[in-house]
């Protein structure tokens, strides 16, 4: 169970095994703690010292997310395991296979962004919705070409600056479908419009979900193969979560506000954060998005058993040399 606790004056205690959710001197909820993968905290509150003994007994990760959306903390118990695996990341992120895994990634994102253009498309059949996907196309022939000798720093700006091409267009091109009151004119990280706060939040959620996947498979979150290591930021869930964006957060907080579900009142334009309730809704969502079930390669599966597979995949490749395949949905 994913346990999401929003809002504020929230606090997390333990009373036997199991886990209790307080609103002031209210209680909203006790769960036993062996019942719960991961708790997501967003708002302010605290933790009590005996709950967090019984989160790390229990295995269970404690992630934070600003009303930014963006990923603040991550909290688990110690893990001397998977020395060899995580040395072998280290080494391959330095090499060619990281940057073979960079581009899987890279290419996966690109046919993910082409499909859903094409699914924002299926009614109006804008022409030049088509040309923005013909240039992603190009995109994807451009990486698909890259010869990977040479030195890995221009190797990977290369690829990312073709990712950089291929959003760009991709951005364009959901621009046709979002209501002009919104106020979008492209994708930033620091936005000022509605749907960029809600994409910031939306991915803010699903990549927690991805540095559960991460740590539960042993490797190390802060070790990317494409995103340059930073101190204090997780590169490989920034790897991780490129393929899942658009299937999980762009369709979810794009049809949100198509819906009018979200309105551009749900804003608090003096800090550009998402309300309360309407970052709620986008909780419910996206969190309802990833444990949905669909059909990929002719098997009944969750978003969240793909992302445990992506991240085991690339287990198998570092640790057996198998060949990584990224995640996408073919239209």
């Amino acid at each position: 169970m994913k346990l999401v606790i929003d809002g504020y004056n929230k606090s997390i205690h333990k009373k036997d095994n199991q886990i209790v959710i307080h609103e002031k001197d209210e209680i909203l909820d006790s769960i036993k703690a062996s019942t719960i993968t991961d708790i997501t905290i967003v708002g302010k509150g605290y933790v009590t010292f005996d709950a967090l003994n019984l989160m790390a007994e229990n295995n269970i990760k404690l992630i934070a997310i600003n009303p930014r959306g963006q990923l603040t903390y991550a909290l688990e118990s110690p893990d001397w395991r998977n020395v060899m695996l995580k040395k072998e990341q280290y080494k391959q992120s330095e090499n060619k296979l990281g940057l073979e895994i960079s581009k899987e990634l890279i290419i996966s994102k690109m046919k993910n962004q082409k499909a859903t253009l094409t699914t924002l498309n299926k009614n109006k059949q804008l022409k030049r919705v088509f040309n923005h996907r013909l240039r992603i196309d190009e995109c994807i022939s451009q990486i698909s070409k890259l010869n990977l000798k040479g030195k890995n720093e221009t190797l990977r700006m290369k690829i990312m600056g073709l990712e950089g091409s291929a959003s760009n267009e991709y951005w364009s091109g959901v621009k046709h479908f979002i209501p002009q009151e919104i106020g979008f004119d492209s994708r930033t990280k620091k936005p000022t419009d509605l749907l960029n706060s809600m994409l910031n939040y939306g991915y803010a959620i699903l990549a927690s979900e991805i540095t559960k996947s991460i740590l539960q498979n042993g490797l190390d979150p802060y070790c990317g193969f494409l995103h340059f290591d930073m101190d204090g930021r997780t590169s490989l869930t920034f790897d991780l979560i490129e393929p899942f964006r658009q299937q999980i957060v762009d369709k979810t907080v794009i049809g949100l506000i198509n819906k009018k579900r979200i309105r551009p009142e749900d804003l608090d334009k003096r800090n550009k954060t998402i309300k309360l309730e309407a970052r709620k809704l986008i909780v419910e969502k996206i969190l309802g998005k990833i444990y949905s079930t669909i059909t990929y390669n002719d098997e009944t599966v969750s978003y969240s058993d793909l992302i445990q597979k992506q991240s085991a995949d690339l287990v198998e490749v570092l640790l057996d040399g198998t060949k990584f395949k990224g995640f996408y949905l073919r239209w």
